[in-house]
């Protein structure tokens, strides 16, 4: 009788794990089907891994130098995210941050031109003429790209933090809805599993 009984609590704990997973990948493929069909939506993404370093560091001549850089590992899961844009349909414009780790998430993911702008690189809370100059030119960017088909911005957490109020990992994907002056509301998360 115990036996029967495990079973049958194995059973329905199985069952409520398989329903919330459905309801998982149900809400990832509303949110990609938004993507594909509405206008003014962005997706604020979260650089993939890097291998450390400190991440304030820029390298303005854009050769990377003392920059903390994608792992192989980091790598990979920018393809998978430009994979998951391409099996939907999905063809973004995309701005990232000026910073080598999210222009290679960039590139990696979607292979193409880029808009970026130095106001864009990852910034440390704490300074606050920073912060507001970033913000400006964040919406004043998104404002300027939104349209029928989705803005993908590449960027870092404090960021992004800033932006949505929302914490994300990395390649991790925001979807939100930008007003006219770029100002956005969180619709909801997509994981790319790397």
């Amino acid at each position: 009788v115990q036996a029967s009984g495990r079973r049958s609590i194995m059973r329905i704990a199985l069952l409520l794990l398989l329903n919330l997973l459905a309801q998982h990948l149900s809400a990832n493929e509303l949110l990609w089907q938004k993507l594909k069909t509405e206008a003014d939506l962005v997706v604020l993404m979260r650089h993939t891994q890097p291998a450390g370093g400190n991440p304030l560091t820029w390298d303005e001549s854009g050769s990377c130098k003392g920059e903390s850089m994608l792992t192989v590992e980091g790598k990979a899961h920018a393809r998978k995210i430009g994979e998951a844009f391409a099996k939907h349909g999905i063809k973004p414009s995309v701005i990232s941050s000026p910073m080598c780790r999210c222009r290679d998430t960039a590139r990696i993911a979607f292979g193409e031109a880029l808009v970026t702008d130095a106001a864009l690189r990852e910034i440390a809370t704490a300074d606050g003429e920073r912060t507001s100059a970033f913000e400006r030119k964040a919406q004043s960017l998104i404002a300027n790209h939104r349209g029928s088909s989705p803005v993908v911005f590449v960027s870092h957490r404090p960021n992004i933090d800033l932006l949505s109020l929302e914490l994300i990992g990395e390649g991790e994907l925001l979807v939100a809805r930008a007003n006219k002056n770029g100002e956005l509301t969180v619709l909801g998360k997509i994981q790319v599993q790397p």
